[in-house]
C-alpha cells in the first residue's frame, strides 16, 4: 500500500511541476520577444516530454498496484489517497486548460508566419521579371 501512496504522490507532483511548465510555454509564446533563439522554445518541450514519459510510467505502475491490493480511484476507504487524487484530477483538468491554449497560440502564429510567407512569395514573383522584361514565373 505505500507503494500506492508513493506513485501516486509522485504522480501529484509532476502534475504540479507540468503545470509550471506549460504556464513557462504559454508565457514564451505570447511574447515573441522573450525567444530570440530556439533553445528558449525547445526547452520546456523537453521538460515537458520528459515528465509525460514519467507519468505514462508511473501511471501505469499505479494500475498494477490497484490491481494488486484491489484498490481503485477515487480511493473513497483511504483518505491520504482520495485527497491526493482529488488533487490531480484537479491538475489534469488545469493542464487540458493550458495546453488548449498553447495549442490556440502557436496555430495562430503559425497561421500568421504562414500568411507572411504566403504574401513574401507572391511578392517576389511580382517583381522577378526574366531578361527580357517579361515577368518571370
Amino acid at each position: 500500500m505505500k507503494k500506492l501512496i508513493k506513485t501516486i504522490t509522485e504522480i501529484k507532483n509532476i502534475s504540479i511541476s507540468l503545470e509550471f511548465i506549460l504556464q513557462e510555454e504559454y508565457n514564451i509564446l505570447l511574447n515573441p520577444e522573450t525567444c530570440n533563439n530556439i533553445n528558449t522554445i525547445l526547452k520546456p518541450i523537453e521538460k515537458k516530454t520528459m515528465l509525460f514519459k514519467k507519468f505514462v510510467i508511473l501511471n501505469e505502475d499505479r494500475l498494477s498496484l490497484e490491481k494488486k491490493y484491489s484498490i481503485f480511484a477515487p480511493y473513497k476507504n483511504v483518505k491520504e489517497l482520495n485527497n491526493s487524487w482529488n488533487k490531480i484530477i484537479e491538475k489534469l483538468f488545469l493542464l487540458r486548460e493550458f495546453n488548449l491554449k498553447n495549442k490556440i497560440l502557436i496555430n495562430k502564429k503559425l497561421f500568421l508566419n504562414q500568411y507572411f510567407l504566403e504574401l513574401f512569395a507572391t511578392h517576389n514573383k511580382a517583381i522577378t521579371y526574366d531578361f527580357k522584361g517579361d515577368l518571370k514565373i
